[in-house]
C-alpha cells in the first residue's frame, strides 16, 4: 500500500520522533514520496489539503502531519448547493481553475460566461463541499459547453454501466498508458476507426504509430 493514515493515538504508540502534535499523520511511499522529496510540482496537492482547512508538514521523508489552518471555520455549511457556491472558499477555487485555464473554456476556447465544472462528485455518504475537490476534478467551461458537458458525462456513465469493475479498471489503465505515449487525438481516431473496414483500421494504426509522444 502506498499510503496509510494514523490517528494520533496510533502514531504516538509508535514513539516516532516527529509530528506528535498533528491532528493526523500520513505515511506514504511511491509517487507521493517522489513528488514531495525530489522537486515535483506539489501545487495541486497543497491546494487540495488546504480545501479541507489544513496544511501539512513533513516529518521524515516518508510521513507528514496535518494541522488545522488557524481560524478556519470547520462548521458544516447549511444551505442549498447554490448557497454553497457563493461561499468564498468556492469562489477562490473556481477562480483558480479559470486562472489555470488562462481564462478560456477548456472545451471550445471561448472566453464568455466562464464557469467551473465538477467532472465528478463523491458518494453522498461521504460527500465533499464544492471546494473540497482537487483541481484535476474541475474544468473551466463556458456556459454552453458546461451544459453540453453534463449531458455527455451522463451518457458516458450510462455506457460504463455495462462494464464490470475489472473491465473499468482495465479501460482506465489502458487509456492512461495510451494518452501518455501517444497523441490524444491519434488515440481517439484509432478507436473511432475500429470497425469492419480493415483499410480504415490499417490507416489509423499507421497514423497512431507516427504520432508517438516524445517523452523526456
Amino acid at each position: 500500500m502506498d499510503t496509510h493514515f494514523y490517528t494520533m493515538d496510533e502514531w504516538r504508540a509508535r514513539k516516532e520522533q516527529f509530528l506528535d502534535d498533528a491532528d493526523l499523520v500520513l505515511v506514504f511511499e511511491g509517487s507521493l514520496h517522489t513528488m514531495l522529496n525530489y522537486g515535483g510540482d506539489t501545487s495541486e496537492f497543497d491546494d487540495y489539503i488546504e480545501s479541507f482547512g489544513y496544511y501539512y508538514e513533513l516529518g521524515h521523508s516518508w510521513n507528514m502531519g496535518f494541522y488545522p489552518i488557524p481560524d478556519y471555520d470547520f462548521r458544516p455549511l447549511v444551505g442549498s448547493y447554490a448557497h454553497k457556491l457563493r461561499d468564498p472558499r468556492w469562489q477562490r477555487k473556481a477562480k483558480l481553475v479559470k486562472e489555470r485555464a488562462g481564462w478560456k473554456c477548456e472545451d471550445c476556447g471561448g472566453i464568455d460566461r466562464l464557469e467551473t465544472h465538477h467532472c465528478y462528485y463523491t458518494q453522498m455518504s461521504s460527500g465533499h463541499e464544492p471546494w473540497e475537490y482537487p483541481l484535476s476534478a474541475l474544468r473551466c467551461l463556458c456556459h454552453n459547453c458546461h451544459e453540453l458537458r453534463a449531458k455527455s458525462e451522463s451518457r458516458m456513465r450510462a455506457y460504463l454501466a455495462r462494464l464490470t469493475t475489472t473491465q473499468l479498471d482495465s479501460l482506465r489503465s489502458g487509456l492512461n498508458n495510451a494518452f501518455y505515449w501517444f497523441d490524444l487525438e491519434a488515440v481517439l481516431s484509432l478507436l473511432a476507426n475500429l470497425g469492419h473496414s480493415d483499410e480504415k483500421i490499417s490507416s489509423a494504426v499507421v497514423d497512431f504509430l507516427q504520432r508517438r509522444n516524445e517523452i523526456g
